[in-house]
């Protein structure tokens, strides 16, 4: 493929890709900078009860990248029923976690925010909140398979058409129900979670008429899409289960920072609340780029043509440090603005959420890079134990100590304690190429197999 060509694939993968997954973290920004008028606390409490769903999202994002990695390859070959029975698995397992999560933050809200805040007002501003937006939980263990089925075929138009939507919606829920508007109940930060359901109930309905209309030869009845057997499912697990609970315990460990960071005060869990949204939308641009390079490399491999693939992982490299560094100067330039829109300004809060996007911006690069090899290639060729032992190390053997250390035992300022963030990156930077280099971790996928 001729390098003009190539830059389009990716940008017209990688584009509708990026403003959809910026459009989907912006869900939760949105209600952090609206119920950051509220105050501290309900901020503190907003950015509690999200941990919880960036727990969820990850072991959905696990499974939903192991369905990834076998469409992606399926689709390089045109196998049709193959890319069926991996979304009747997928939808298998997505479903039963959405309904375990949604009757546990239903029914314990102030259990599971505890795990996070000793802060009794934020525990208290928070109940509501994870009560009401229990139920976007079951919504969202719908709408990732389709997301990712459609990214799996390149077929990425409609998830940006529907996130648009999303978060156009989630403003003005938002504006109704916080505070009232028009007539509208005024619930505090109860009304930022009900928005959210609202905005996840229409992204479902727009993805569910698509594919309606559309005909998707993707999606059958459902006794086509749940007819794998045993050793269909026993396959697709050995893939989906090291990434679903690599995801799971990745979260859990940087849930654990969070919590020693809710410990260090309510100051340094505000700013950090804070820092854990932005970082995860800045990380939309990485993730996109990888994502799209699992898909077209996964393409490649299911066409077996390897000299061409090779040559797409060395551009993706490039692209993506590049990426980084662009995002990171970006950063750098609009932090004060950032903190000005928090409302933060000459507070104590302000100065520790300014100190440690300097530390993100400077560390984007290095991310992006190591971002490209473990959500992009090492995955579209099915290396999953190593993306597990890669990310384990970083957070449980190299991170969590540093961080711990610091911040419960030596009680070091919120800024050194976020560092630790720098020696992970630099583990990952450094195994990671060795792993690329030894061209391992390439292998061709089959639920058959």
């Amino acid at each position: 493929m001729e390098k003009k060509q190539f830059y389009k694939l990716t940008l017209f993968t990688v584009i509708p890709l990026m403003v959809q997954s910026l459009f989907t973290s912006c869900v939760n920004f949105i209600d952090q900078i609206m119920v950051g008028e509220l105050g501290v606390a309900e901020i503190a409490a907003v950015g509690a009860a999200n941990k919880i769903y960036s727990l969820y999202y990850l072991v959905l994002y696990g499974t939903c990248c192991a369905c990834v990695m076998f469409v992606s390859q399926y689709w390089g070959r045109r196998e049709i029923d193959g890319i069926r029975k991996i979304m009747g698995m997928t939808c298998s397992v997505t479903i039963s976690l959405g309904i375990i999560v949604t009757i546990a933050t239903a029914l314990f809200p102030q259990q599971c925010l505890s795990l996070f805040t000793d802060d009794v007002s934020v525990i208290e501003s928070g109940v509501g909140y994870l009560r009401t937006i229990s139920a976007s939980y079951l919504l969202l263990s719908f709408i990732y398979p389709i997301n990712y089925l459609l990214r799996g075929t390149a077929n990425v138009k409609i998830i940006l058409c529907s996130s648009s939507l999303s978060v156009i919606m989630n403003i003005i829920a938002n504006y109704l129900f916080i505070f009232g508007n028009f007539g509208m109940p005024e619930l505090g930060v109860v009304g930022a979670a009900v928005g959210t359901v609202i905005t996840r109930a229409v992204e479902l309905g727009v993805l569910v008429v698509y594919l309606i209309a559309t005909k998707n030869k993707a999606f059958s009845s459902p006794k086509v899409m749940f007819s794998f057997n045993k050793t269909n499912f026993v396959t697709f697990i050995k893939k989906a289960l090291p990434l679903a609970g690599n995801e799971f315990l990745w979260g859990v460990g940087t849930t654990l920072y969070f919590i020693i960071y809710g410990h260090m005060g309510t100051d340094e869990l505000a700013a950090m609340s804070i820092v854990n949204t932005i970082q995860t939308m800045t990380q939309t641009f990485s993730l996109s780029l990888a994502s799209s390079a699992a898909v077209i490399i996964g393409n490649e491999i299911g066409k077996n043509n390897m000299g061409e693939m090779f040559v797409f992982c060395k551009r993706f490299h490039r692209i993506a440090i590049c990426l980084g560094a662009v995002t990171g100067v970006i950063m750098l330039c609009i932090i004060h603005p950032i903190v000005a829109l928090y409302q933060l300004s000459g507070t104590t809060t302000g100065t520790y959420l300014a100190q440690c996007l300097v530390v993100l911006s400077i560390l984007l690069p290095l991310n992006c890079y190591n971002s490209m090899n473990t959500e992009g290639l090492f995955r579209s060729g099915g290396d999953v134990r190593f993306v597990l032992l890669i990310d384990m190390g970083g957070i449980w053997m190299i991170g969590m100590p540093i961080t711990f250390l610091f911040g419960q035992i030596l009680g070091l300022p919120i800024l050194i304690v976020y560092c630790a963030f720098v020696f992970v990156e630099i583990y990952k930077f450094i195994i990671g190429t060795k792993r690329y280099r030894s061209k391992r971790w390439l292998h061709k996928l089959s639920i058959s197999a």
